[in-house]
């Protein structure tokens, strides 16, 4: 076995790690036998070279021997992106999560407070008065009760402090960004995967087929945005049953008008908040409406609620204009204070 400087020269000279190499460096680097110059060396040499399909699964394998895991609920799904695309819409996939939930799906939404953008998904639900931090127990009962759950990624992947100070000092993207929609602490089978380059969707989407996922989409939006978007066309690679296959679609063929890139800018939590609560209670239409129906119709699709694209939108837009995702927040701020 190569030690970590090993693999550092590796990674210089443009060689890939193994799956092996790969989880045994990361294995290091999580259990804090290395310092922290050596994993700044690392892991911006690896962002440099690009990481492979075996050096993302060999780093998912190393976290999630050390994760806390909640079994029973991998037919859930979830919505995540990477993070980290710099185009600062508010949080497009937490309102997803919600109005998929209140259209009848069992939502598990894995997320984090903000890393390099300005408002992560946990800091939004914060703001919005729910409950981040329950533990095991509450979170089983609230998903067999509501349909839906946040997972707040620290309380499950508690060894990723370890690196916490040292991606803050890097301060740009590294494969953490990648690694973490790949580690839903109820490993879910089902997923929408945002990511930060359109070139990383094959790679994601291989490491997603090892990991045996049932049916998930990894998006990017008009190459630019970790999540579908309505400013021009999605990039898509499904993982359906085994197989992959590239899609596209654009949101003028189901009816939505094209957006510009301003229209989808959020703010700080606070702001972000208001913005979805907006949508959810019926005040806030246009653009910003209409991205958050392109991606819950997505999420409705690939659970089988929805039998297209088409049909999803009104199926997730009927549930804010009956009042039932509304309800879906309500439920989940009293449920995880109570």
């Amino acid at each position: 076995m190569k030690n970590f400087n090993d693999y550092i020269k590796s990674i210089k000279e443009g060689t890939d790690l193994s799956e092996n190499e790969s989880e045994n460096a990361f294995d290091q680097i999580l259990l804090q036998k290395v310092n922290e110059d050596e994993i700044i060396d690392f892991l911006t040499s690896l962002s440099k070279k690009g990481e492979n399909v075996d050096e993302i699964f060999g780093a998912v394998l190393s976290i999630k021997k050390k994760a806390n895991i909640i079994k029973g609920f991998s037919n859930s799904f979830d919505t995540c992106g990477t993070g980290g695309d710099e185009t600062g819409t508010f949080n497009i996939s937490t309102i997803t999560a919600i109005i998929t939930a209140a259209c009848g799906v069992c939502v598990a939404k894995h997320g984090n407070k903000a890393v390099s953008s300005l408002t992560g998904s946990a800091d939004v639900l914060s703001e919005l008065g729910i409950n981040i931090n329950l533990d095991e127990k509450n979170i089983i009962n609230c998903l067999n009760k509501i349909n839906l759950c946040f997972l707040f990624a620290p309380n499950f992947h508690p060894i990723l402090k370890n690196v916490a100070e040292v991606r803050k000092k890097i301060g740009k993207r590294t494969i953490f960004n990648i690694l973490g929609p790949l580690l839903s602490p109820v490993e879910c089978k089902k997923q929408i995967i945002g990511v930060y380059n359109v070139n990383i969707l094959m790679r994601v989407a291989e490491v997603l087929k090892k990991l045996e996922t049932e049916h998930t989409w990894v998006v990017s939006g008009n190459k630019e945005y970790d999540e579908l978007t309505t400013t021009g066309k999605n990039y898509i690679v499904e993982i359906k049953k085994n197989k992959i296959q590239e899609l596209e679609i654009d949101s003028n063929n189901f009816g939505l008008k094209k957006s510009n890139k301003e229209d989808l800018i959020g703010g700080d939590s606070k702001e972000n908040a208001e913005i979805i609560k907006g949508i959810l209670k019926g005040e806030i239409s246009g653009s910003k409406k209409d991205v958050v129906l392109l991606n819950a119709a997505s999420a409705l699709y690939i659970n089988k609620i929805a039998n297209d694209i088409k049909s999803g939108i009104q199926i997730a837009n009927e549930s804010i204009l009956s009042g039932k995702a509304l309800n879906k927040l309500n439920e989940l701020i009293e449920f995880s204070n109570s």
